[in-house]
């Protein structure tokens, strides 16, 4: 969504309200935006409850501070030969024991409230995480989605330093022959297929790579590498992984047929653009089907 309102500003100058609601309604929906003022709402409503119960608590301390110090005082100016100072003395201890016992309630109430708050908001934050979660996830899959890759290849390939020997890298695969999993065995199938290969790569991915869903059949990675084979042996594993999967008959349980992928490596070149280092990794999965596919590409040079 970056990428794009900044296309917009660099072309218009500002936002007209076209492109305000075509990028509305592509990243945010009606649904997105209610859950979250709902939570904003709901915070917002602990926060003020919270405000109120400390401030009756500070006012029962007050009262009781107030009593303590009057007791004091009055207790002090006793006679202690008058033996009518007992039954004061005795007066002043009960007042005090009912004044102790109103703070103990208050401190217990105040001590419940906060328990019950605590568990709200934390109910809240754990709402507001799946919130952001759901929006950068791809439901299908599982993987990250198509707008969270436009923002993080942005971030990506602005951390690269030339002096650095890591390398900044995109690989894009696709399933080969994905519209024949549909056609023959239907898209809930094709489905099924689209999932396996996404765990997968999650699996490949974990603590190493962010792994997205591009579109369709088509996936991406972003990832750092020491040397183009570090690359290619990583690629290479997750190649000969979903080369293990097929498609098996529901009465039979037998292998119908096979699952594989092709893959496409770009690394990222010192000033290159965004969009040729994202045509480079393009190019370089449309040599590896050219090439009779299930296999993996280096993009060529320039």
């Amino acid at each position: 969504m970056n990428i794009e309102l900044d296309n917009i500003l660099a072309e218009h100058g500002t936002c007209p309200a076209s492109s305000a609601r075509y990028l509305f309604d592509k990243y945010l929906s009606d649904k997105d935006l209610a859950l979250f003022h709902q939570i904003s709402d709901n915070f917002q409503g602990t926060l003020e409850s919270v405000q109120t119960d400390i401030d009756s608590t500070l006012a029962s301390s007050q009262s009781f501070n107030s009593v303590l110090l009057q007791c004091k005082s009055d207790l002090s100016a006793l006679d202690k030969n008058d033996i009518s100072s007992f039954d004061n003395v005795l007066s002043y201890v009960d007042k005090l024991t009912e004044e102790s016992v109103v703070m103990q309630q208050t401190a217990f109430s105040f001590q419940k409230k906060l328990q019950a708050a605590y568990s709200e908001i934390t109910e809240l934050k754990q709402a507001l995480v799946s919130t952001q979660e759901a929006a950068v996830t791809d439901q299908l899959t599982g993987l990250l989605n198509r707008g969270k890759f436009d923002d993080d290849i942005v971030v990506h390939i602005n951390q690269f330093i030339s002096s650095n020997p890591i390398s900044k890298t995109l690989i894009f695969l696709d399933i080969d022959h994905f519209k024949q999993f549909n056609d023959d065995f239907g898209h809930q199938k094709g489905d099924d297929v689209l999932k396996v290969v996404a765990n997968k790569l999650s699996r490949h991915c974990l603590n190493k790579a962010n792994a997205y869903r591009y579109g369709g059949e088509e996936f991406c990675i972003l990832a750092d590498f020491k040397s183009v084979s570090e690359a290619l042996n990583f690629c290479q594993a997750i190649r000969q992984d979903i080369e293990k999967l097929s498609v098996k008959g529901k009465k039979t349980g037998k292998a119908i047929r096979n699952i594989t992928a092709s893959f496409g490596i770009a690394f990222y070149k010192q000033k290159q653009s965004l969009e040729d280092f994202i045509a480079s990794a393009d190019k370089a999965l449309y040599l590896a089907k050219a090439h009779g596919r299930n296999r993996v590409e280096i993009a060529p040079a320039i």
